[in-house]
């Protein structure tokens, strides 16, 4: 429920989420609310936390914590979802959308909402005209509380600060990389972080367990894992969310008619592979620890000055060389291309497909190659629609 797709939400789920999940910072039943009155307090609370879920239309037990079963849910009223929606928007600033799925109880005419929070990178998010701002508290009779001022420029200090952790984060596996990986070949690195990392979202004994059974077992290292198959590709996991992958692109002779050579050649598919392997390896940190923030997914190009493209299928890509005098050759050392998502988008494919093209189109963009031509996003969107099956399938 945490990061499953909304529209793939049933009433068995709901049913097996009351019986496992206890009231809590991220989770919370209510029998009945008044839209007005209790989202903007709720809905911020989950912001300004660590985000979380609740479900209107099913009853607690606040004594035992536990959920009545069966659940009754809600009867049904036309526009319930919009005006959870407009509350948020009207009565939080800054505004918070939350996601919302309805769902049928069966053989009945009732229904049970679903209301989704992310944590927010903009907290705090007050209510009441700005004059309140509530936190999760995990208390099950009082699970609100209002933030002091200290709580408040913590959470304000906190986005300067995660800054500056997951740069001494990176900073660290970067010196690994220098000793493990070859330096001065074309390389690709990408980078999936939350965007202000703050605290920890997974343990250290979690991350090896995704990887130690495999063949060959990661390298523990401080915070996480590294696995370093060759000097070729590395790969680290940390507890802070951050995942780092950073591959040397296979370089190929560009020759012309007479077979003399005029540069070295990237198979621009390689970035597409990489890219996919480090969300394919983002998505299994992320469903593990069910986190449900904001993430930024980074790539940078190294080496690749005066290098340009080609794709196995068509050799070079001449179609390219049509259209541009110069060719696609890059004119720069280094390349970088950024985008913002949430972990539960790494398993909606048309949403993997936006995140993917919109990374590798920032990173082709500086062999001059026109992107915003039709016939190049087709291209190009063929070859990014292909890896993204593999990686679903």
């Amino acid at each position: 429920m945490f990061t499953k797709l909304l529209d793939a939400i049933t009433f068995e789920d709901v049913n097996t989420f009351c019986r496992e999940q206890p009231e809590g910072v991220r989770v919370e039943y209510k029998r009945q609310i008044d839209t007005k009155k209790h989202i903007p307090k709720m809905v911020s609370a989950f912001a300004n936390t660590l985000g979380g879920v609740f479900l209107i239309g099913v009853e607690s037990d606040k004594t035992k914590n536990e959920v009545v079963f069966p659940i009754q849910g809600i009867p049904i009223e036309p526009g319930y979802e919009e005006r959870i929606q407009q509350s948020s928007l009207e009565g939080i600033y800054p505004a918070v959308i939350p996601e919302i799925k309805i769902v049928d109880v069966p053989n009945s005419n009732n229904i049970v909402v679903i209301v989704r929070v992310d944590e927010s990178i903009q907290a705090p998010h007050a209510i009441q005209n700005s004059q309140r701002t509530y936190i999760r508290t995990g208390s099950i009779t009082n699970p609100y509380d209002l933030a002091d001022m200290d709580r408040i420029a913590y959470m304000l200090k906190r986005r300067e600060d995660s800054q500056e952790n997951a740069r001494q984060i990176l900073d660290r596996i970067d010196d690994r990389v220098k000793r493990f990986c070859i330096q001065d070949k074309p390389s690709l690195t990408v980078i999936a972080q939350p965007i202000y990392p703050y605290r920890p979202v997974i343990t250290k004994s979690d991350i090896y367990e995704l990887h130690e059974r495999q063949s060959f077992p990661p390298r523990k290292v401080a915070g996480g894992i590294a696995d370093v198959r060759n000097d070729n590709t590395f790969l680290e996991m940390n507890e802070f969310g951050i995942v780092y992958h950073r591959r040397i692109l296979p370089e190929h002779q560009q020759l012309n008619e007479h077979r003399e050579f005029t540069g070295v050649a990237l198979n621009y598919c390689e970035f597409i592979r990489t890219i996919r392997f480090l969300i394919y390896h983002a998505m299994m940190l992320y469903e593990k620890c069910e986190y449900v923030g904001n993430i930024m997914v980074s790539a940078k190009l190294q080496n690749v000055i005066r290098t340009q493209l080609y794709e196995p299928e068509s050799n070079y890509i001449e179609k390219f060389t049509e259209h541009i005098v110069d060719g696609p050759v890059c004119s720069d050392s280094e390349v970088y291309a950024s985008t913002q998502c949430m972990p539960r988008d790494f398993n909606n494919s048309d949403r993997l497909i936006d995140i993917v093209e919109e990374l590798v189109h920032q990173l082709i963009w500086a062999y001059n190659i026109p992107i915003n031509e039709t016939w190049v996003k087709d291209r190009v969107g063929k070859q990014i629609e292909y890896y993204i099956h593999k990686i679903n399938h």
